[in-house]
């Protein structure tokens, strides 16, 4: 008898996730490669570095809103062709920006950039997802985001010394050279009929899914988590200036240091996720957050600086393992709410990280105004430490679910 090609192996990763993960490198390391250029890019357009920043909001915005509405748009097409799409049209819209004249062609490309972004990451996602068994999805998962939390550790960095040797013109002319590569990866390297689109028996509303019991609540989720650790991120290289006197290539090296943890946060946490469940890795990830966020600020206003150096060094490391960590398991049980929508639920999920993201640089900056840099840590242990909250309720809500259910089928032994 054949077998199916698109039918997951139980006990096997595909060759083809590299595809998928080499994708979202290349768009990870545009779309956050930005940050680091705004001198670079002030300069050549002729602008001021405030409104070079706001390309960073475009791109943020624009994948934030565009996300679920392309998922919505593109919900019955089949992943492959849909993938293969628009990798390519990332390519092409990258390759357009590197030759832009002005800060209005460059702000146009971001925001379409943002929007093919919207429609490839959660559609990779959900494709790594129906690829394999369910036994395997948390590491799958975590190989496809690993993509992003490399371009994070390394192709950042990379880019922005390519950028400094070359111009960011000949930084985004490489960014795309990656992007065709993995656009022909996937062309070649997915099976033709691999996670066709699921043909539903009657056609629901786009948004429908956010009906879904517990979907909303882990949306939710997933923004405070992103608050929270955003609260921090944007404004580390000034907690560390401002509160420990580290230099320039003191705040560099830190940088590096949550690159690596995060890559290796990624891989445990999607192998953790498969070996001891989506719930209990993303409460046991939620609360490593917030003693690590909270202990940031501890030791930056608490301790003599010779302990806390070394005590911030550690901490900024644990962070980007446990906050990376956490992604795959919380992607898995957005999955398990409602599995025949992954596309669109995975695509509303990316929307509240971003979200998420806007929210922490403002809940960051207005700690700052009111407290000092030495507060960010405080804030963002607190939006964890609310995330967390969520998810024990939802475990609780889930283990009364199924008392209810064995006590009316008497099932349960």
């Amino acid at each position: 008898m054949p077998t199916d090609p698109a039918a997951p192996r139980p006990d096997t990763l595909p060759a083809s996730l590299a595809w998928l993960a080499l994708g979202a490198f290349a768009i990870g390391t545009e779309s956050f490669i930005v940050a680091g250029l705004l001198p670079v890019l002030a300069a050549d357009l002729q602008v001021s570095a405030a409104r070079a920043g706001q390309l960073v909001l475009l791109f943020a915005l624009s994948y934030a809103i565009g996300s679920p509405l392309m998922a919505a748009l593109f919900a019955r097409f089949d992943r492959r062709p849909l993938l293969v799409a628009s990798l390519a049209a990332f390519s092409g819209l990258t390759l357009a920006a590197s030759m832009a004249h002005g800060f209005t062609q460059l702000a146009l490309a971001r925001v379409a950039l943002g929007l093919v972004a919207g429609v490839f990451l959660p559609t990779a996602s959900a494709m790594a997802a129906a690829m394999v068994a369910p036994a395997l999805r948390g590491r799958a998962l975590a190989i496809v985001s690993g993509g992003g939390t490399v371009a994070v550790a390394l192709g950042v960095p990379l880019g922005a010394w390519i950028a400094g040797w070359g111009g960011w013109r000949t930084a985004y002319l490489l960014i795309a050279a990656v992007a065709v590569l993995a656009t022909a990866g996937l062309a070649l390297g997915l099976p033709r009929d691999a996670a066709r689109a699921p043909a539903p028996t009657q056609r629901a509303p786009a948004f429908a899914v956010a009906r879904e019991p517990g979907v909303l609540p882990a949306l939710l989720v997933t923004m405070l988590w992103a608050t929270g650790g955003f609260s921090f991120y944007t404004y580390i290289a000034l907690f560390l200036s401002g509160t420990l006197g580290f230099g320039a290539e003191g705040v560099s090296a830190v940088f590096f240091a949550i690159g690596v943890a995060a890559a290796l946060g990624t891989a445990a946490g999607g192998w953790a996720t498969d070996r001891f469940g989506a719930d209990r890795m993303a409460q046991g990830f939620a609360l490593m957050l917030v003693v690590v966020l909270g202990g940031l600020s501890f030791a930056a206003q608490m301790l003599p600086r010779g302990l806390a150096l070394p005590l911030v060094v550690a901490l900024s490391a644990l962070w980007g393992f446990a906050g990376w960590g956490f992604g795959p398991a919380q992607a898995v049980r957005l999955i398990r709410l409602a599995p025949e929508r992954a596309p669109m639920t995975l695509s509303l999920h990316a929307s509240a990280v971003y979200l998420g993201i806007a929210a922490g640089s403002a809940l960051g900056g207005a700690a700052i105004e009111l407290a000092g840099v030495g507060a960010v840590g405080w804030v963002g242990a607190a939006a964890q430490f609310a995330g967390l909250v969520l998810l024990l309720r939802a475990a609780h809500h889930a283990r009364k679910a199924r008392a209810a259910r064995c006590a009316a089928t008497e099932l349960c032994f």
